[in-house]
């Protein structure tokens, strides 16, 4: 059984977005909204909080709890924040694979598999090229009905 965990390159490079999104809330509120002190100040406490709970608790806490296990018959994969959730998907049931790949993905780790099987779908978000191609030959070689290689 292997075990794959998310890049963590995705986590710096979602929580560096939210700084610039919410430190331009901020700087708007205090430009705008001078005449409105009260206001201004909600807000900008409202925003400071959003990015103290987003990216210092919830973000971290989900990459930390996100794995994937990948054994010769099944897909599972573990995540969650608050209420841990299980997915699991046997191998002989997947139909076809979808890989999406951002640009820069090498670096960012934005790259998802989509797991295609009967009667639903399996996400693998923010993998390294090197898992994305591992989990792609492994599941590619059992749709095609080779034996996967260990």
């Amino acid at each position: 059984m292997r075990k794959f965990t998310l890049k963590p390159a995705a986590l710096y490079i979602i929580t560096g977005m939210l700084t610039l999104l919410l430190g331009g809330g901020c700087l708007l509120c205090r430009l705008y909204l001078s005449s409105m002190e009260i206001l201004m100040y909600v807000l900008i406490a409202i925003f400071i909080a959003i990015w103290f709970i987003l990216g210092f608790l919830l973000l971290p806490m989900y990459f930390r709890r996100t794995v994937i296990f990948l054994s010769p018959t099944e897909i599972t994969l573990h995540t969650g924040i608050i209420f841990l959730r299980r997915s699991q998907i046997k191998l002989s049931s997947a139909q076809y694979v979808t890989r999406i790949s951002a640009p820069l993905s090498g670096f960012s780790g934005f790259n998802f598999l989509v797991i295609h099987a009967l009667g639903g779908s399996l996400i693998l978000p923010f993998l390294s090229i090197s898992d994305c191609d591992e989990l792609e030959r492994a599941i590619g070689a059992v749709i095609c009905g080779e034996e996967p290689q260990k």
